[in-house]
């Protein structure tokens, strides 16, 4: 018979998690103080984090910087370039698709 695994408490991670945050704990110390591996202390930060992540509102502050400002004739695509934690993404769309453009960059951030 295996022993069952133990279940903890979403306020028992949060207060943990929470442990973990302040300045100098140490995550292992923290773990071992409860009696709970350091690994799964690990797990329950990146599921937060992942949450946290998610939740932040979908509104992305973007510079621009406007080629040709002397230029007579208006653009006809849009260029935006994004730094993104897995590279840079650059998109050309045309003006006449800018719904579909903001579109695909929602879903493509998400």
């Amino acid at each position: 018979m295996q022993p069952q695994r133990r279940s903890y408490s979403k306020s028992f991670k949060a207060q943990v998690v929470q442990e973990c945050a302040q300045p100098g704990a140490s995550i292992a110390s923290v773990a071992q103080h409860h009696s709970l591996n350091a690994n799964l202390v690990h797990k329950w930060i990146r599921v937060q984090t992942n949450k946290a992540m998610a939740l932040q509102p979908a509104f992305i502050p973007l510079s621009l910087q406007l080629a040709g400002r002397h230029s007579q004739a208006p653009s006809s695509s849009i260029c935006v370039e994004i730094q993104h934690p897995r590279g840079t993404v650059k998109v050309n769309w045309p003006t006449e698709s800018a719904a579909a453009c903001a579109t695909f960059l929602r879903d493509l951030l998400r």
